[in-house]
């Protein structure tokens, strides 16, 4: 009995010296990996930001026509307003002024505006006269004497109505022109907020709307046991008021939702977990646990998509329907039955994909998918049928379109370019990346002979950014698709501050592009986010365990999304050679942007909503540009210094919070507040917990901080 406890007590010494010695190698590994930060560039050489005022006393057109002249003269717009016109187009005119300029028309031979439909303009194109004493409206069809009309307000609105004499003669570069809202990551607004973001495009002669929808940000009827309790999901009924107003603006409502990738709602409930790709789920970038993909070929998943489709697709009056079919990143990845050959994953893609068409053909409408796998493995590109229309995304500045464009015009294919408002994950958008991204899109499309555009505006981490953030990047788009050479003339800032903001300083639009700039003071460009944004994904975390995440995730993302091997280059050495992350800098920046915010006149009736939303994303930014500090430099700092930054945090925290969820409520419905709250309230445990350890004695600190390296060493070594 003693010989085996002898043995016991040296097996424990033994086990327990073990793990000593692994404790002490892991503290010794976590000295060798880490590093200190260098101290950020002095605040005092940040320039100051200039206030843009209005100086033109004309008229701020966007999109700008492609012919226009001012003469001399006013003419003076009174309600009602007297017209004539072909009898056919009596009753569409009527709607107009109706629904689209707040006017009453009366037929009168002798009317002070005179339309007439000619058969020698394009599609979409018109002739605008102002002159002292009637105006004349030459279109060749519906749609051109809408976007006359909507000129016309422009000029109508801006002047007072006091018209300046002009002469407009316009038609679009892009027959098609759609906007894309994300519906289902956060945010599912409300009816009379859809209802003003038509309005918005439809000044902007947008002509396609797609709402994405994944999960149950639409009450399918056929799965209300599944949604009924827990989401305030759009209703049939919504919809088809959407499409009606839609339409009586010119604006094609396009049914979209996805059917392929992004079905993580739908699999994470008991009735359909088995039809996932990988049941036992998947670790996208070895970091992330997601259980995303439909299994392709499994029958049961197509007749799921084809049952939810009944249900949506009756609300609508398209023809179209977008089934998106993007990032199947399980797709092949079964533990059971793993694919290695990528041509054979790509089979089955395009096989699952040649039979959703088939289905929605049957229901009369023509089909649309992303092509993020197509422009990865072009070799499918014969595979694909002509009928079917591709929507080529991406969404940085420089990412280029022209190889992959051209791919598809040779193949004959049927495609629209779609890049991105670049407002997502960036609390106040990216302003020059959204630029870029745009005028690469555009010029490739109408080079290589694109059906039209579709302006995405994503709501990822998860749509913390508010409604006009995404305005800029609307408003950007709908100019160059109409007329892509007026960007050497657009005053984009001042038609936003003029037009749309209301501004009597003219200070607003081009305050906040200014804002989607604070990123300029980061590492460098992050994609699809800002890495002051990307710190809310982590809250307080070791830096060397930040590092070790941020190394893994650059060299994944490459497996992922579709990149040239000349962009691959430009990326590494971009990451590679990071600059310091300037938190001050940026703190400095957006504090004195929200000083300017406060002298901006706006005349709208949500223009105190407007300026609480800012203030509350100049607040994310303050908190997220802090979270950074302090976890780049707490090891750095005085215990003085941390709890400073600590509390700071915490107020910050406490006050984004409460606006959040008031601003929230304004807009949008209840479902996924929680989730667009949640990484506030995990930072707030954390701080809350660093500030309690900061009130321990020097010992207990001790301890602990030991605890925390060798748990950070032991992260990095099962990262690496």
């Amino acid at each position: 009995m003693k010989k085996h406890l002898k043995i016991l007590r040296y097996l424990f010494l033994g086990i327990l010296g073990l793990i000593i010695f692994t404790c002490i190698g892991l503290l010794f590994y976590y000295q060798s990996i880490y590093k200190e930060t260098p101290l950020s560039a002095d605040v005092s050489n940040i320039p100051q930001n200039t206030k843009t005022m209005l100086t033109s006393d004309k008229p701020i057109l966007l999109p700008v026509p492609k012919k226009m002249e001012w003469t001399t003269g006013h003419f003076t717009f009174t309600n009602p307003i007297k017209f004539s016109a072909p009898k056919e187009a009596v009753i569409t005119i009527n709607k107009i002024f109706q629904h689209h300029l707040h006017l009453t028309g009366i037929v009168n031979i002798s009317g002070t505006i005179k339309f007439i439909k000619t058969k020698e303009l394009k599609p979409q194109a018109y002739h605008l006269q102002i002159q002292p004493a009637q105006i004349h409206i030459e279109y060749g069809d519906d749609q051109g004497l809408f976007y006359a009309l909507t000129t016309l307000k422009q000029i109508a609105i801006q002047s007072n109505n006091l018209l300046p004499c002009v002469d407009i003669e316009d038609n679009p570069d892009l027959a098609t022109r759609g906007a894309m809202l994300d519906i289902s990551r956060g945010k599912i607004p409300t009816l009379e907020t859809l209802y003003g973001i038509v309005d918005f495009l439809a000044d902007l002669k947008y002509n396609q709307l797609q709402l994405y929808i994944e999960g149950f940000s639409f009450g399918y009827p056929s799965f209300k046991d599944l949604w009924e309790k827990t989401e305030t999901p759009l209703t049939p009924e919504e919809i088809r008021k959407l499409d009606t107003y839609c339409k009586d603006r010119f604006i094609e409502l396009v049914p979209n939702q996805n059917s392929l990738g992004h079905m993580g709602p739908w699999l994470a409930t008991d009735q359909y977990k088995d039809l996932a790709e990988c049941p036992e789920g998947y670790k996208l970038l070895g970091l992330i646990d997601i259980k995303t993909t439909l299994s392709p070929t499994n029958p049961k998943s197509l007749e799921l998509v084809k049952k939810m489709s009944n249900d949506l697709l009756p609300n609508f009056q398209s023809n179209q329907f977008n089934v998106n079919l993007d990032e199947p990143f399980e797709l092949g990845k079964n533990k059971n039955h793993p694919i290695k050959d990528p041509k054979e994953i790509t089979k089955i893609y395009i096989n699952y994909a040649i039979q959703l068409n088939d289905y929605v053909n049957s229901k009369g409408k023509k089909m649309m998918m992303w092509g993020d796998v197509v422009s990865k493995s072009p070799e499918i590109i014969p595979m694909i049928p002509k009928n079917i229309t591709l929507l080529e995304w991406r969404y940085e500045a420089d990412q280029p379109f022209n190889k992959i464009c051209a791919k598809y015009q040779n193949a004959g294919l049927h495609y629209m370019v779609c890049p991105g408002t670049s407002s997502w994950s960036s609390f106040t958008g990216r302003t020059d990346n959204m630029m870029r991204n745009v005028e690469n899109a555009i010029s490739s499309g109408i080079q290589f002979g694109a059906a039209g555009i579709l302006m995405t505006d994503w709501g990822d981490t998860p749509h913390l950014q508010y409604l006009t953030v995404s305005y800029a990047g609307f408003a950007y788009a709908a100019a160059l698709s109409w007329n892509f050479d007026s960007k050497r003339r657009l005053a984009l800032g001042n038609y936003l501050s003029k037009a749309v903001f209301n501004d009597s300083k003219g200070m607003m639009g081009n305050l906040i592009m200014e804002l989607g700039r604070y990123n300029q003071f980061e590492e460098y460009p992050m994609l699809s986010m800002t890495t002051t944004s990307m710190s809310y994904l982590f809250g307080i975390m070791d830096k060397t365990i930040l590092d070790a995440i941020n190394k893994k995730m650059q060299r994944g993302i490459f497996e992922l999304l579709p990149f040239e091997d000349e962009l691959k280059t430009t990326l590494i050495n971009r990451f590679n050679n990071p600059k310091v992350y300037n938190a001050k800098a940026i703190i400095h920046f957006v504090d004195n942007l929200e000083k300017e915010l406060l002298q901006t006149d706006m005349h709208r009736q949500d223009n105190a909503l407007i300026l609480a939303e800012y203030k509350n994303a100049i607040r994310m930014i303050r908190l997220g540009a802090e979270l950074k500090q302090y976890n780049n430099y707490h090891l750095q700092q005085s215990d003085k210094e941390n709890k400073h930054l600590l509390l700071e945090m915490k107020l910050l925290c406490s006050t984004i919070m409460s606006e959040h969820e008031r601003l929230w409520k304004h807009r949008n419905k209840l479902s996924s507040l929680d989730q667009s709250m949640s990484s506030f309230k995990k930072l707030q445990v954390q701080i809350n917990e660093a500030l309690d350890l900061m009130y321990k004695n020097t010992f207990t600190r001790l301890i602990y901080r030991s605890i925390e390296k060798i748990k950070s060493a032991t992260a990095v070594l099962y990262l690496k």
